[in-house]
């Protein structure tokens, strides 16, 4: 076992945590660490399993934080719905940061559009956009609807993919064609209800999912479960080089967005 401080092997057992937990002290800086602490779990009380499968439901189904607490509660789980509040906006970003090297090229062809969230009682703007292929690009929680806040989707879209469209649908905003001339001067713009109508129908995937919560207190939550909800969908999807099972198709196996989210839990537990 490696020391997290000095990066020093001479380690030795020094009893163990509350959780029981073999616990180890490093012999040459005296810090004390255990297996878990490397891990993005480290700190958490409840078992990483249990944080896991919290975080997927609530992504996955349209849950609130009662209902995710109140299912964990009929397994013998206890745990306040604010906790799983702090869980899932923790969580989200890792599992995202962890699957993004396993992520299938984006498509070249995007729709874009923005769609309608409440924020704190006030009307927001939740700017996503989808490939040829149906993935979710990305999202971009915004206050206003203008050009400064296109600018602003498209050049995170850019950065998180590495992918740069030649071809870009959208509504007839006027706040697009200026952003789209400042971040993509060489890109094919299209504009017309027509060309709009595969992210017009995709939207309901996320106003389902909003449904059934109460609103956000915060922009940055909105930012965080409306990215995760495209996570997701995307990692249910396939499109993301996890969940993968070799062998005969015949035999039963779990669905592949748990396959995958199992992987990336252990990816976060080594840390």
């Amino acid at each position: 076992m490696q020391c997290g401080g000095c990066a020093g092997e001479q380690v030795a057992k020094a009893g163990r945590d509350r959780q029981g937990q073999q616990r180890y002290r490093c012999t040459a800086c005296g810090q004390r660490q255990t297996a878990r602490s490397a891990s993005a779990f480290c700190g958490y009380r409840f078992p990483d399993e249990i944080i896991a499968l919290a975080v997927r439901w609530y992504l996955r189904f349209r849950l609130s934080y009662a209902d995710v607490a109140e299912l964990l509660a009929e397994r013998g789980i206890h745990v306040d719905p604010s906790t799983l509040y702090d869980w899932v906006e923790r969580f989200t970003p890792l599992y995202k940061d962890a699957a993004r090297a396993h992520r299938h090229p984006v498509g070249g062809r995007w729709a874009v559009d923005e769609t309608y969230i409440k924020v704190a009682g006030v009307w927001c703007y939740a700017y996503r956009a989808i490939d040829e292929h149906d993935q979710v690009i990305d999202v971009y929680v915004s206050p206003t609807r203008d050009q400064e806040a296109a600018t602003a989707f498209f050049r995170q879209a850019i950065g998180e993919t590495d992918v740069t469209p030649h071809l870009v649908t959208t509504d007839k905003a006027a706040a697009y064609p200026p952003a789209l001339q400042e971040v993509l001067p060489g890109c094919r713009h299209e504009r017309g209800k027509a060309a709009q109508q595969r992210i017009e129908r995709d939207h309901q995937h996320l106003k389902g999912r909003l449904r059934p919560m109460r609103g956000f207190k915060k922009r940055g939550c909105a930012q965080v479960i409306c990215a995760g909800h495209g996570f997701i969908r995307n990692l249910g999807q396939g499109f993301y080089r996890l969940g993968i099972v070799l062998g005969d198709p015949r035999i039963p196996r779990p669905p592949r967005l748990m396959r995958a989210w199992l992987e990336l839990t252990t990816v976060l537990q080594a840390g």
